[in-house]
């Protein structure tokens, strides 16, 4: 790991997959400003110093992407400053469908994993979801704001790149960013790739995944700045205004 990117891990004892997007600078010759925008895993595994360190970060809003069932079987611990807990349930329906498909044992976990990506961008509960998730980070004011799912890589690691791609960061890092996710979830899933080494392709995140989201969006929108605007609302000019510097 490069310098930048250990810079902008947490020292969370209780979760896995927690780093800032500040610090990753942009094609416009600006950096992501430090401090506002963390992506994780489930936070229901914090320590008491963990949620004193996001208490000092002044995280004031917490982004739940799970479903009403993850969430009754891993509580969320959030700090004593947070004043605003979000739950999006994207894709709640596909999820179903998803786990169903792993319980009944297929091979081609990949597949899955491809198809589970593109609705991630393309299906009408995702993009609903996701409209909300950038009119809540869209707020001029806004503090510190934790966005999260189970493992903080699949539909967290979309919500990244959708995020890094109106700040105009490039590909290279944009992908870095996502790929860290294998590094810090490793320990986290090893039992399960141990006992049967098929799973790495549901635990961890490949290059492939992003890009087949990325290839749907484009085939569909053209390219992902409209995907970004004329889909999911978002205003580029304002993300840039709030969430970089320099």
């Amino acid at each position: 790991m490069d310098d930048l990117n250990a810079s902008r891990i947490l020292k969370v004892q209780g979760g896995y997959n927690f780093r800032d997007l500040g610090g990753l600078n942009t094609l416009d010759g600006t950096t992501v400003k430090k401090g506002l925008l963390f992506r994780t895993d489930e936070l229901n595994n914090l320590k008491p110093d963990d949620l004193e360190l996001l208490a000092q970060l002044n995280v004031q809003t917490v982004v739940d992407f799970r479903t009403d069932q993850e969430r009754a079987q891993s509580v969320d611990l959030v700090p004593t400053t947070c004043k605003h807990e979000i739950h999006l349930n994207i894709l709640s329906a596909n999820m179903d469908a998803f786990v169903a498909e792993i319980q009944k044992g297929t091979s081609d976990l990949k597949k899955l994993m491809l198809e589970f990506y593109k609705d991630l961008v393309l299906g009408a509960n995702a993009i609903e979801e996701f409209i909300k998730f950038f009119q809540i980070i869209q707020q001029p004011t806004n503090t510190a704001i934790i966005y999260h799912c189970t493992a903080g890589k699949d539909r967290t690691g979309i919500a990244t790149f959708l995020i890094l791609e109106a700040l105009n960061v490039s590909n290279e890092a944009i992908e870095s960013d996502y790929l860290l996710s294998n590094e810090f979830l490793k320990d986290k899933y090893a039992v399960y790739i141990n006992q049967n080494p098929k799973y790495a392709d549901l635990f961890m995140v490949q290059s492939a995944y992003l890009n087949a989201a990325k290839d749907a969006i484009v085939e569909k929108y053209d390219t992902v700045q409209n995907y970004l605007t004329s889909v999911l609302n978002v205003d580029i000019a304002l993300m840039k205004k709030i969430y970089t510097e320099g």
